[in-house]
């Protein structure tokens, strides 16, 4: 499960990882991951800005799962009445302890920031 109150997954401090619930989420300078699922089950996952305004694209990765998704160059928005994100569906099982990142990455090319969680059974 997601650690963090539950347990599947665990929230990133900085660029480490800890762990969450049925779902995990965290942020590191202009990246942020949301992550839902259940046990060692991974819904989705979804890669935003902390930033109000970011221009760039997203890195998902998680290298013990073989998983590696890019987003679109485009802007992203975080605010009050707008958040714009990238959501990528897996709807698979994926190894105990693997870690799931969204790094951020300035105009496509400059990398500011990794937020990371962990799916653990």
């Amino acid at each position: 499960m997601f650690d963090g109150g539950s347990s599947l997954f665990a929230l990133a401090t900085v660029v480490g990882v800890a762990p969450a619930s049925a779902s995990a989420s965290g942020c590191h300078s202009s990246a942020c991951v949301r992550v839902e699922g259940s046990k060692l089950h991974v819904d989705w996952i979804k890669a935003y800005s902390g930033d109000e305004r970011f221009h760039g694209k997203f890195k998902i990765y998680a290298e013990k799962a073989h998983y590696v998704k890019w987003s679109p160059l485009a802007t992203y928005y975080n605010t009050g009445t707008r958040q714009t994100f990238y959501k990528v569906n897996i709807d698979k099982n994926w190894p105990d302890g693997t870690d799931v990142c969204v790094q951020a990455f300035v105009e496509g090319t400059a990398s500011n920031g990794t937020a990371c969680v962990t799916v653990h059974d």
